[in-house]
């Protein structure tokens, strides 16, 4: 099973609609037999700044994507993830993407 680590929820919370995207998104994801990281479902607000990030961090580890959504510039958190992803040459999908590409990567991944 795949994990994808949806990236820029966060900045989107603000934003009713962009929220519903996101919602859509991550239902999209577990329909097609993918597990889902949400960020934004994490306790993280009790945490500092830097144990938060070390915490998404560690979630990106245990990905084997992420999932951007368009609003990623808006967030810092967001676009150290990006970073940390590219630099862990995660497979990176940037909204919207469809679903053929999702399982192109599942199938990548159960070779």
């Amino acid at each position: 099973m795949a994990t994808i680590y949806i990236c820029g929820i966060d900045a989107s919370s603000n934003d009713k609609n962009d929220f519903i995207d996101a919602e859509k998104i991550k239902a999209k994801l577990k329909a097609m037999k993918c597990a889902v990281v949400n960020p934004a479902e994490m306790a993280f607000a009790r945490m500092s700044w830097s144990d938060t990030l070390n915490n998404r961090v560690e979630l990106l580890k245990n990905s084997q994507a992420i999932y951007v959504l368009p609003n990623w510039k808006d967030s810092i958190m967001a676009r150290i993830e990006l970073t940390v992803a590219m630099d862990m040459k995660l497979h990176t999908f940037f909204h919207p993407v469809s679903n053929k590409e999702i399982k192109d990567l599942i199938t990548t991944l159960d070779d």
